[in-house]
């Protein structure tokens, strides 16, 4: 089980419920590898945001860097960048369960939104190559709207009525 919770970047880290991934592998690379393969050799690489870096001057996306390196991967998910290593992880995983409280203004672009429609634009942020299994919104008790997606391999065998 892995919470990572500093992916999104629009979305508010106090707000996720749950981001539960059933791993089957992080691969890291250097910083360095991440621009030589994507753009040039960098002396001056910074680290901009937890997904992205700017390797003197051109900004990569550490998520379009592992889908590249990770073509054979089934299981790929996402990709991001550990501050304390230096390191670029690109995360595999069979199921990626996610759970988000739309409470703030900032929420209403993805909470307006149909169920699936909000579960896909999370899914490119938290499980790209896996299917979307289960969307819905439900009520807390305390009647905030909550955002529920399963994300699963086994996506792609289940009738459509399983979708919200």
């Amino acid at each position: 089980m892995s919470f990572i919770f500093f992916l999104i970047a629009h979305v508010s880290l106090a707000h996720i419920i749950t981001d539960d991934v059933a791993t089957t592998t992080k691969t890291r690379f250097s910083l360095s590898s991440v621009c030589t393969k994507m753009s040039h050799e960098s002396p001056l690489i910074e680290i901009v945001s937890s997904t992205e870096l700017d390797c003197m001057g051109k900004k990569i996306i550490v998520g379009d860097f592992c889908e590249q390196e990770m073509s054979q991967d089934p299981y790929y998910l996402r990709g991001w960048i550990d501050q304390n290593s230096k390191e670029v992880i690109c995360h595999s995983g069979k199921k990626v369960i996610f759970q988000y409280l739309c409470v703030k203004l900032a929420d209403k672009e993805l909470c307006s939104r149909p169920a699936k429609e909000a579960c896909l634009q999370m899914k490119f942020k938290l499980a790209r190559r896996l299917d979307i299994v289960h969307a819905s919104f439900t009520q807390t008790e305390k009647k905030i709207k909550q955002l529920n997606c399963y994300f699963d391999v086994a996506g792609k065998n289940l009738t459509p009525e399983i979708i919200r």
